[in-house]
């Protein structure tokens, strides 16, 4: 009886590591998206709302807010088969039309400034500031995304109210 006892704690250290090594497997086998939604339960982060879509990148859109100088804006990372991450913030809607050439030259500094960032006016109105983070599947880190976002915030807390001033100009 006692033989059996002893060999008990081995076959289960046994079978904890082959379920460790089952799951690393996995982990390795998982996508880009998949690492980030595992990432995002295993650090209970929960303001992410995910949509996979139909495209021919399996791209998953996980749809957020960030708040900048008392604003809440639309904020979203699109994870994908590329190999491109992007983090990208709605930072205004609706602009007046006769202020477009002041600010593709003020967003146009702000490139030229900031080189992680790039900030664009869309034909729709809406300026929007990109990251654009290069993983490909085997170098793919949630925790990278997880401290952009703060630094994110960080730059719309340093330029948002030159940046609106210059959207909400009267001319």
């Amino acid at each position: 009886m006692e033989k059996s006892t002893e060999k008990e704690p081995k076959l289960e250290k046994q079978a904890e590591k082959l379920i460790e090594k089952k799951e690393a497997a996995a982990a390795e086998d998982a996508t880009k998206a998949e690492k980030f939604q595992a990432f995002l339960k295993e650090n209970d982060i929960n303001f992410f709302e995910s949509q996979a879509l139909s495209d021919e990148f399996h791209t998953t859109i996980f749809r957020s807010r960030i708040e900048a100088k008392g604003q809440t804006l639309p904020m979203a990372i699109f994870i994908d088969d590329s190999i491109f991450t992007i983090i990208r913030t709605q930072v205004a809607t609706g602009i007046n039309e006769k202020n477009i050439d002041s600010i593709k030259s003020h967003l146009n500094m702000l490139n030229a400034e900031y080189k992680m960032f790039k900030y664009y006016l869309r034909e729709d109105g809406n300026i929007y500031l990109d990251i654009c983070v290069p993983f490909v599947d085997e170098t793919f880190d949630s925790r990278m995304i997880q401290t952009l976002l703060p630094i994110l915030v960080q730059q719309l807390e340093t330029v948002y109210e030159d940046l609106m001033a210059v959207v909400w100009a009267k001319k």
